[in-house]
């Protein structure tokens, strides 16, 4: 009796997208059958490539080789040598399986060949050959073909992203709306748990309509640069078939936000729980805070340099009252809006990032060929000095197009509403970090009254230079 195994793989190419998983099982079945093989087991790897430039695993393929030399069979059945592999390294490991191994090969629609002799393995080869120079044509004329389309603006297929319409071109405007709602919670600060949270919450439906929102799905939509109405290929960037969703300077701004390695660390983990920590200065100290818990489960924040501590819940109250009172009164909102930032050139930022890159790759293909200790060391100065100022220009333009918490705040029809229905702890933070600077003094001791004049008075607005305790007591004066 003479085992078997047989290995099916389905891709997206012609001969892949004709046969499907079905039509390979059946007639490699078939041919078992008629061989007399026993068929102990079926691999399929599922919509991945096998050609020369493939760089993706396949994991059945490498479980089907690894079973061959552990002797789990003798006979390895697939519907063309093309289903097995395109890669001419792999044929030489396939050749190696016949030798050492003693496998066979049958094939549904190939010719089966003896590769323990020296025409078999010729034959081998030279299929392989074919497979590789096939498949290699087909992949210069594929790119070719993107490569035209982008050029043109033409839409590139694919499944249909979310914001736009099937045809790639036209938006869905509710959910263009959503992700222009999406820049804006980023860029003011706010996580992409937060929003994650929102809108499983509000029901919103996915691209697909299946399944929940999770932020790096949020992550990954808001860095398409067809949101910006660009495509990108090969470093290269298009024009875009659709209309932009939102500015080229929005798009590039949370690009920068969402791939700061320190921000990436934590994307995945939940969202912020209290508006203080990293917040809120110990006044003694000139540290920020952390949480702690007392003995009956009450939050307080606590300085790890000299161990004081303050009560969370009434600081928190007392907080978002004195915002609430300023956002309702139109003549006292001016003491929240931020200081007015100078004009940024975005356009000539990116021209000198450019340039900068440009030459950094020129310095840095100097230094690999250069041997001097000196001029090694000249070089690697120019690099740092480069990178520096690349590191300046990015932040600038992070910068110029984030958008201040408050000023969103103060921009809404009912800003008192706006700020009341903020769930999310890190856009709540941006506000207040955008306005005020929390310094907590001497803590309240024992059963005294808890009085905010008591220990916030080192705190101050950001665009007053006076402490809450100059403006409280010249308010006490007037």
């Amino acid at each position: 009796m003479r085992l078997a195994a047989i290995y099916e793989r389905i891709s997206d190419d012609r001969e892949g997208r004709e046969l499907g998983v079905d039509r390979q099982g059946k007639d490699c079945q078939a041919l078992a059958q008629r061989e007399g093989l026993t068929v102990v087991d079926v691999y399929r790897d599922n919509d991945i490539s096998a050609s020369t430039k493939s760089r993706k695993p396949r994991p059945e393929y490498d479980r089907l080789i690894a079973d061959a030399k552990a002797g789990k069979f003798s006979v390895i059945v697939a519907y063309t040598s093309g289903r097995l592999t395109r890669r001419p390294r792999e044929h030489e490991d396939l050749i190696d399986l016949a030798t050492g191994y003693g496998i066979t090969y049958r094939y549904v629609r190939s010719p089966s060949f003896d590769l323990n002799t020296a025409q078999g393995r010729e034959i081998a080869r030279t299929m392989a050959a074919r497979d590789a120079g096939e498949a290699e044509e087909i992949a210069e004329r594929v790119a070719a073909e993107v490569l035209d389309r982008a050029e043109r603006g033409e839409y590139h297929g694919g499944p249909r992203s979310y914001g736009l319409a099937a045809n790639g071109q036209d938006l869905i405007e509710a959910e263009a709306e959503e992700i222009r709602r999406w820049y804006a919670h980023v860029l003011a600060g706010g996580s992409l748990a937060g929003l994650q949270a929102d809108l499983n919450r509000r029901g919103v439906p996915t691209a697909t309509g299946r399944g929940k929102w999770r932020a790096p799905v949020i992550r990954k939509i808001l860095l398409k640069p067809r949101n910006a109405g660009l495509r990108i290929l090969n470093g290269i960037e298009y024009a875009a078939p659709n209309p932009p969703i939102v500015p080229e300077a929005t798009w590039r701004a949370a690009k920068q936000l969402l791939e700061d390695p320190g921000r990436r660390i934590h994307q995945s983990g939940p969202a912020r729980r209290h508006v203080g920590t990293g917040l809120f200065l110990c006044d003694r100290c000139d540290v920020t805070v952390n949480v702690t818990y007392g003995p009956t489960g009450d939050l307080k924040y606590r300085c790890m340099t000299c161990f004081r501590q303050w009560r969370a819940d009434p600081l928190h109250r007392w907080l978002d009252d004195t915002v609430e009172a300023l956002l309702a009164k139109e003549d006292a909102r001016q003491r929240l809006l931020p200081r007015p930032a100078e004009g940024v050139d975005l356009q000539g930022l990116w021209a000198e990032a450019a340039a900068i890159q440009s030459n950094l790759t020129e310095l840095a293909a100097e230094f690999a060929l250069s041997r001097g200790g000196a001029v090694k060391a000249a070089l690697k100065a120019g690099m740092d000095r480069g990178q520096e100022r690349l590191d300046q220009i990015q932040a600038e333009i992070t910068a110029a197009g984030r958008v201040d918490a408050t000023s969103a705040l103060l921009a809404a029809a009912d800003p008192v509403a706006a700020y009341r229905a903020i769930t999310d702890v890190s856009l709540k933070q941006s506000v207040w970090r955008s306005i005020m600077v929390v310094r907590l003094g001497e803590p309240i001791r024992g059963r005294a009254a808890w009085d905010a004049t008591k220990f916030l008075g080192a705190s101050r607005w950001r665009n007053d230079d006076r402490t809450w305790a100059d403006i409280w007591a010249a308010d006490d004066q007037s």
